[in-house]
């Protein structure tokens, strides 16, 4: 344990887990994805119902435990109380979810929905916002890339980043490969990726080219993300935990709003005559029913 005045690293316990990650055998894994989303919940465990719930043996435990750098499964959750007696907000994160009951399943997934609110804005990095929000400002072009589920996010930040400023692109484009639309990007830009549970391993891909471009990314994600997180410039792991078989996004989509709304507070003149010239094309060709 940590000795009086002396200031633990925060978050040990998430590196430790990230560090390994890749190396781990498929065994092992749904314990970290467990862990690195709720891990205040391995107080309410002991090592046996915790391999339980994440449907492996409790050799498992054992060697994962062992693997991440503990003495023993006591070791780790003397540390996760430390990180709640420190009030580090991720640590404090725990879940037992179960079956709605009758008449009370609105309720709880209100609760649920604000918990993920709260959680993902207290996990954000101001200076990581601030920083975002100038490199949209300040790019040539933006870049937006999702695959699956995190398309429809990456279509939304394009669709209101484009009320700020031109030259924001939307990737995949159908019809085309990916390669042929970013030959024309430069470190002057900026990609913006989200990349939601069950990524394909094309996103990966994706952003270490554009790693290697030295094109800046800012990541857009989930608390379970590991490996693409390393190539991100900046990061945001939201929380996204519903209450059943579907993911809540309530967390994401208050975050995105955020940084466009900023985007184009920031922006401020140039902004206003972007979005003016728009609003003219648009009443030019009758793009708008007004008296709807």
């Amino acid at each position: 344990m940590a000795k009086s005045g002396q200031r633990r690293e925060t978050r040990t316990l998430e590196r430790r887990i990230q560090a390994q990650y890749e190396r781990m055998p498929g065994s092992e894994r749904p314990l970290a994805d467990l862990v690195l989303e709720y891990p205040g919940d391995i107080l309410l465990h002991s090592a046996t119902s915790l391999s339980k719930r994440a449907k492996v043996s409790k050799a498992a435990v054992s060697r994962f435990v062992k693997r991440i750098g503990y003495g023993s499964y006591g070791e780790m959750q003397r540390e996760v109380r430390e990180a709640q007696d420190a009030g580090e907000p991720i640590y404090l994160n725990t879940a037992n979810i179960t079956p709605a009951r009758e008449g009370d399943s609105l309720r709880r997934h209100l609760e649920q929905d604000l918990m993920n609110l709260r959680q993902t804005f207290e996990a954000l990095r101001p200076e990581d916002v601030d920083a975002v929000v100038n490199r949209v400002i300040s790019a040539r072009r933006v870049w937006v890339i999702g695959f699956r589920n995190s398309h429809f996010f990456a279509a939304y930040i394009r669709r209101q980043l484009i009320q700020s400023r031109p030259d924001v692109v939307l990737l995949p484009a159908a019809g085309q490969t990916l390669m042929e639309d970013l030959g024309a990007a430069t470190p002057d830009d900026l990609m913006i990726a989200v990349g939601f549970r069950r990524r394909p391993p094309q996103l990966r891909r994706v952003m270490e080219v554009v790693h290697g471009l030295g094109v800046p990314i800012a990541y857009v994600t989930d608390r379970v993300a590991v490996a693409t997180t390393r190539l991100a410039t900046w990061c945001f792991p939201c929380q996204v935990r519903g209450m059943s078989l579907f993911d809540s996004y309530v967390g994401v989509i208050s975050l995105l709003n955020y940084l466009c709304t900023e985007v184009a507070a920031q922006t401020g003149e140039s902004a206003r005559v972007h979005l003016s010239r728009i609003e003219d094309l648009m009443e030019l060709m009758g793009e708008i029913d007004t008296t709807n």
